[in-house]
């Protein structure tokens, strides 16, 4: 099973030792060959290293050589936004227009076979895409 890292958990993995502990003990299940980013996350990522940089430039510098290392360690497991998936993004805005980030996700997991790993469960309901929310002390795949 491939899954997708939305960038929730993405975020809560570079916390390091202070990472939730169910969501370190599913990671721990997890080969990283596995694991696969979508360029949605490295946008959001970036938007908020630029919105901290008006705040603490120190911080946001710091969040910026994060990022640089997830881009390097994921390299070809970072999954582009191709032609299949921004018609799947489309067709999925068309019927309901709500949660237009996380649907980029979706789209992305329904084309490429991936079960979205996050913690906003409810904003996937009724896209009929596979998810798993790490942060329950027994994660499950579940199609919603």
């Amino acid at each position: 099973m491939l899954y997708l890292l939305d960038t929730n958990v993405v975020s809560e993995i570079q916390k390091g030792t202070a990472c939730n502990r169910n969501v370190r003990a599913w990671l721990d299940t997890v080969d990283d060959d596995a694991l696969r980013l979508s360029v949605m996350t490295i946008l959001e990522a970036r938007k908020g290293v630029a919105k901290r940089a008006r705040q603490d430039p120190n911080a946001a510098e710091i969040y910026a050589r994060r990022l640089e290392a997830i881009v390097e360690a994921y390299g070809h497991r970072i999954i582009e936004i191709d032609r299949l998936v921004a018609d799947e993004w489309g067709r999925m805005l068309g019927e309901k227009e709500k949660h237009r980030d996380d649907m980029a996700f979706a789209a992305t997991a329904r084309i490429h076979g991936l079960v979205v790993v996050t913690r906003n469960v409810k904003h996937f309901r009724g896209r009929g895409v596979r998810v798993l929310d790490p942060f329950k002390k027994s994660p499950a795949v579940a199609t919603v």
